[in-house]
């Protein structure tokens, strides 16, 4: 009887041998399983037919005179945005029109603040300006910290993204030479204090002129 036993329980585990080598072949099998690889005509002829797909954009495709309004709209609130960032003395403000290099944002406003009261303070007038004159708020990103994140949205998710910093955690994330390809804005309180500083310098000039004339 124990002989009997003992083959029983042998012929067992001969099936179960049997059946892990016949699972572990048909992986092999799958694994070995050929890919078609497309040829250099064959995607040529795809691109013809279909054309060439530059980026990956979820949202519904506008129109053209849809996406003309969206992106004005997201200019003026950036705009604004960056003019109240720089009335609670933000500095090295800079707004970029990323919209060309990714899809799922128009402008990144960035700038600096030199302590988390200052920030705070910043965030404070940007909500301010964002609900008084668009009647936008930002999405939650969280409590202010040395990044702070705004994300407002006005027709599409991250139309305008404000980006404020403490300056070693600007220049640890370096997003301007990330998005170096990205057209840079003017923006018009820049404009102001660059004519202010020629024509006090060409003030300054004349004086020094009408001096030495005198002398």
């Amino acid at each position: 009887m124990a002989s009997d036993s003992q083959a029983e329980d042998e012929e067992q585990e001969d099936a179960l041998l049997s059946d892990e080598e016949e699972e572990t072949e048909e992986e092999d099998e799958e694994d070995n399983v050929d890919v078609d690889v497309l040829s250099n005509e064959e995607i040529d002829a795809l691109m013809k037919e279909y054309g060439n797909v530059v980026r990956s954009d979820p949202e519904p495709r506008k129109s053209s005179a849809e996406d003309a309004n969206a992106d004005a709209e997201a200019l003026s609130m950036a705009t604004a945005l960056a003019t109240a960032a720089n009335e609670v003395k933000a500095v090295d403000i800079k707004l970029f029109h990323v919209k060309p290099l990714i899809y799922w944002a128009r402008y990144f406003l960035i700038a600096s603040a030199f302590s988390m009261p200052q920030v705070n303070a910043i965030v404070g007038r940007i909500e301010d300006i964002a609900q008084e004159q668009y009647g936008k708020i930002p999405r939650p990103s969280g409590k202010p910290s040395g990044w702070t994140l705004m994300d407002f949205d006005i027709y599409t998710a991250g139309d305008v993204v404000v980006h404020i910093f403490l300056p070693s955690q600007r220049e640890f994330y370096n997003l301007e030479e990330f998005y170096a390809n990205a057209p840079l804005v003017e923006l018009p309180f820049v404009s102001e204090s660059s004519s202010s500083s020629t024509a006090r310098s060409d003030a300054e000039g004349e004086s020094e002129e009408e001096m030495i004339s005198l002398s």
